[in-house]
């Protein structure tokens, strides 16, 4: 969800004392042939031994310190089949990588890392509205880029979050209580298969494999080349922060659950709420408050009509006001006035997920606020991902992120500098779940994984993970795309048996196209 900084990203890549050795005689494949690995690509091959190494293999997370044998940045379709061919060759490991903003740092591995960061072309037919988009693309320069032609996709608010990981989990945004989740807008993509072989996914062609990429999470079922998505027109809107204090939040998380989620409020209002520790004056601590952060499609004064029970009955204060384009509100309402989360540039993060469908009591939420205030460190942050909208007028079975008869998406989300900080705030992150949880569905948003959800098939796509399995055993039957929450049987579960004649349509028009030996 949160906006990483061009800042933290620097000075995560400039660690070079986290750069470890990797002992490349270690490595399955000799030097001449990463050469020659080099030699068919457009992009570029890292190897341990090159100086560009300690930024490359580095994630947005500095939790997560990986070492792999090999990172190879793609720019064309091509490139992709030349690395699954090296790996099938060589037995390793592959780990996909667009953004590298996986929050349980599924985004690398200690094998190769196939980065696609490089293919983030934004093709835009405005008199269709539609935008063909790389998998590497970024919410920065995909808002700056429809913002010249006035249109609009829901993305997310960090800037330097990329496409393919983002759409594969759901992808939530300030404007999908308007226009759905971020995978709800795709009409069609292009996937590579393990075995090298291109398959066009749309409701009319690999409708399963459609189905089950919206949702079903990335480094499942192949790698995604580009995506084409359905666009709106979005032109200038009424950005708004409200602010409440701590002892003023159970009442507002009433007022807000009953009046603007799944039932309640226009969709044209679009927002996120987070409970926040706000700074101080030197010498004093920060303080604990509820905030929302939200943009309205139309006039200033409609949306302050709409604010009014929250303004006039719950005692909020309006923080921030000003009108601007999508592109323009969307980095100012998470920086103003100072950023949220606001931790350090060099903490590590974990975060856990909660589904909430039911209605809470205004004890419930005391309790909640009970929670936040206990938080070892100011840096601390509870979400809301507020639904309803056409998020919830899709029915569960339609796409693979199932989560359409709720109220919201709420996460804990924690940061520390030390191991210590570490063992403290991870212990209170498990201490809010089991709080969470006694209020929630049983589901989490798998946008937000955490490593230690050994339940992540049931929290993830519940009735719908068979279904998914079986998309996984057709388009991938040797589970060369895995890792620790991958779709793969259960302890007891069998792999299911794929119908015969049930085949992936793949394209032949591309060179990259010819099938891999595997």
């Amino acid at each position: 969800m949160w906006r990483r900084t061009r800042r933290q990203t620097a000075r995560l890549q400039k660690l070079h004392g986290w750069v470890g050795s990797v002992d490349p005689f270690a490595a399955p494949f000799t030097a001449a042939e990463a050469s020659a690995l080099q030699h068919r690509m457009q992009g570029d091959v890292v190897l341990s031994s090159d100086g560009g190494y300690a930024s490359a293999r580095q994630l947005s997370n500095y939790a997560f310190q990986n070492f792999p044998l090999l990172i190879a940045y793609c720019e064309v379709f091509a490139d992709v089949h030349a690395c699954l061919a090296f790996a099938h060759q060589h037995g390793l490991w592959v780990t996909t990588r667009s953004g590298g903003h996986s929050t349980a740092g599924f985004s690398t591995n200690n094998g190769m890392v196939i980065d696609t960061s490089r293919m983030n072309g934004v093709y835009v037919d405005p008199q269709a509205k539609q935008a063909v988009v790389g998998p590497g693309t970024n919410w920065a320069h995909l808002n700056a880029t429809l913002a010249d032609y006035q249109l609009h996709v829901p993305t997310g608010v960090c800037g330097d979050v990329c496409v393919a990981g983002f759409m594969q989990g759901g992808g939530y945004g300030l404007t999908s209580r308007k226009f759905g989740m971020n995978c709800d807008n795709v009409v069609e993509m292009l996937v590579m298969l393990a075995d090298g072989r291109i398959a066009r996914a749309s409701e009319k062609v690999n409708d399963d494999l459609f189905w089950a990429m919206r949702g079903g999470t990335g480094n499942n079922f192949g790698i995604l080349l580009q995506a084409t998505y359905r666009l709106e027109p979005l032109r200038r809107l009424w950005g708004f922060g409200l602010r409440w204090t701590i002892d003023q939040a159970p009442a507002a998380m009433v007022a807000m659950q009953s009046g603007y989620m799944a039932n309640g409020v226009s969709n044209d209002l679009g927002y996120m709420g987070a409970f926040v520790f706000e700074s101080q004056p030197e010498g004093k601590p920060a303080l604990p408050v509820l905030i929302m952060r939200g943009v309205y499609w139309g006039s200033r004064a409609d949306g302050l009509k709409l604010l009014q029970p929250l303004l006039k009955d719950t005692g909020a204060t309006l923080q921030l006001d000003r009108e601007g384009s999508y592109n323009e509100l969307n980095d100012w309402l998470f920086e103003t006035p100072e950023p949220v989360p606001n931790c350090p540039d060099l903490a590590r993060e974990d975060k856990q997920s909660t589904i909430i469908a039911k209605r809470l009591k205004l004890k419930d939420w005391k309790k909640v606020c009970e929670r936040f205030a206990a938080s070892p460190n100011p840096w601390s942050c509870f979400a809301i991902e507020p639904y309803g909208g056409k998020i919830n007028e899709l029915p569960r079975e339609k796409t693979a992120f199932i989560h359409r008869d709720a109220d919201m998406d709420f996460f804990v989300d924690v940061f520390w500098m030390t191991d210590q900080q570490q063992r403290e705030i991870q212990a209170w992150l498990d201490d809010c779940m089991r709080v969470l949880d006694g209020v929630g569905n049983g589901e989490s948003y798998q946008n937000y994984p955490r490593i230690s959800q050994l339940d992540y098939r049931k929290r993830y796509w519940a009735e719908a993970f068979d279904r998914l399995l079986y998309v996984k055993r057709k388009v991938d039957p040797k589970n060369f795309f895995h890792y620790a929450q991958s779709v793969s049987p259960a302890k007891g579960q069998k792999w299911p048996k794929v119908a015969k004649g049930d085949v992936v349509v793949v394209e032949a028009w591309s060179p990259a196209a010819i099938a891999i030996d595997i």
